[in-house]
Formats: C-alpha cells, sequence, structure tokens
C-alpha cells in the first residue's frame, strides 16, 4: 500500500470535483480541505489490504473515497455500490470514468436486506460515513448481509461520527440534542443523520453479528473549523473518546 500523502488525496479530490451528479455544484476549498483531511486520517488507520484483495466500498457518494481506496491500496479492481435513486443522478461522464479505473459501480437500496453478491466474496469491506443515515432498525441486517459476502478473516471497516464527542455533550449539558438531525429523505431513497453511536454501541453491534474485534480508534475531522473544534481536537489528545469520529475494524 502506498504512505498515505494529503496533497496527493487533494489531487483526488480536486479531480473528480463536480463531476459526479448531474446537479453537483462541485466542492469549495474548504470543502477540500474538510474531504482531505478526512480521507488522511482514515487511510492512516486501515488494515494492510493486499493489492489482490476483492474490496466493496458501501456508499460510493461522490466516488472521493473509492477513487482514493483503488490508488492508495494499490487494487486491480474496486466494487461500490449506492442507491438507485442516487445512482441515476450520476452523470454519464462519472460512469465512464469509473469503468476506465476498473471501480465497478451497483445499484443497491441497502433497506431490501440482499447485496447481490455471493457468500464469502469479499476480503475487505468499507462501511465509512454510512451506518448514521441508516434507521436503527436497519442496521443489524445490513451488518449481516456484509458478514455473509466476507470471506473467513476478511475485514469489515466503519467510520461514523461519535454521538460522545466532548462538543455533543457540552451540547446535552446545554440541553441541546447532540445530534444535528436530517430527516428529510434525499433523492427520495436516503436520509441524512439519523442516528450516531458509541463506540460501545459499534462494538456491540458488531458483536451481536458474531464479528471479533480486531482494532478501534478515536479520530478527529474538520479541527480548524472554528475555536470550538480547535479545542475538541486538543482535549481528545488527552482523552480519545472526546474526538469527533470513530474508526472500528472486525472481521469475520
Amino acid at each position: 500500500m502506498l504512505a498515505a500523502n494529503k496533497k496527493l488525496i487533494k489531487k483526488v479530490i480536486k479531480d473528480l470535483n463536480g463531476l459526479s451528479f448531474k446537479n453537483s455544484k462541485g466542492y469549495n476549498k474548504k470543502d477540500i480541505e474538510f474531504f482531505a483531511e478526512r480521507y488522511y486520517k482514515i487511510l492512516n488507520l486501515l488494515p494492510d489490504i493486499k493489492q489482490d484483495s476483492t474490496c466493496l466500498e458501501i456508499g460510493l457518494a461522490g466516488g472521493e473515497m473509492a477513487f482514493i481506496l483503488k490508488k492508495f491500496l494499490e487494487l486491480k479492481i474496486l466494487y461500490t455500490l449506492e442507491h438507485p435513486n442516487a445512482y441515476r443522478l450520476y452523470k454519464t461522464s462519472f460512469g465512464k470514468k469509473l469503468k476506465e479505473s476498473n471501480i465497478v459501480l451497483t445499484p443497491v437500496d441497502l433497506r431490501n436486506g440482499k447485496l447481490p453478491w455471493k457468500d464469502n466474496y469479499f476480503d475487505f469491506v468499507m462501511l465509512s460515513e454510512v451506518l448514521e443515515h441508516l434507521i436503527p432498525s436497519d442496521a443489524p441486517a445490513v451488518l449481516k448481509e456484509i458478514k455473509r459476502v466476507l470471506k473467513k478473516g476478511g475485514y469489515l471497516v466503519i467510520t461514523t461520527p461519535n454521538v460522545a464527542s466532548l462538543l455533543k455533550r457540552i451540547n446535552l449539558v446545554r440541553g441541546k440534542n447532540p445530534v444535528e438531525f436530517d430527516l428529510r429523505l434525499h433523492e427520495k431513497g436516503t436520509f441524512g443523520h439519523i442516528r450516531e453511536y458509541t463506540m460501545h454501541e459499534l462494538e456491540s453491534m458488531t458483536n451481536e453479528q458474531g464479528f471479533v474485534a480486531d482494532k478501534k480508534d478515536f479520530y478527529m475531522i474538520d479541527t480548524n473549523r472554528n475555536v470550538f473544534t480547535h479545542i475538541e481536537d486538543i482535549s481528545s489528545k488527552f482523552y480519545p473518546p472526546f474526538a469527533n469520529n470513530l474508526f472500528l475494524v472486525v472481521r469475520k
């Protein structure tokens, strides 16, 4: 695997900027910095993934994570999925770019309960910034399906916001809901953040599906947004559970 390099990550993001969705307005400089920081942190936490691994990224969105994973893991092929309603909004040129890069996109509604791949197909599944968008009652079935398509010993990597971060704890003390809920139905198929989790909850959910914990960590993103996120960043260095994001690796 190539060493994670923030400059190269930014280049991938800039190259894709505004190319994915038909109605995309593209990212501004601040957005690019935000996503570059996120992907850089995630890449540096990933387990060792071999080049010949068969990998699935759940939730293509704008495609940045898929192209970054493909490049930095040096994968021969990468499978990914997106909700059918969002899938219809991709530009034809973006679809061609995916094919040229050997990234295979499949429209899948996770609520239907079935992934279109056979048992024991993947060595590695990435579930990054997806869990918080799922209806909580659907999450166990999604994890069960992921386990089905994973090979024995295969990795599932989960990243998601930490509902117990410092700033969210402060909001709760102030009488505010720690999560900025977005209950709108986007593209008639996907929600915004409707449930966020603690590390303990992630571990419990994956344990219930028979996964074995391999690695867990807390990490910070959006550290330069304002003085409050800067304080949160500093505090998380002394007490990691104050960080605003969770990283969990489990094995089948």
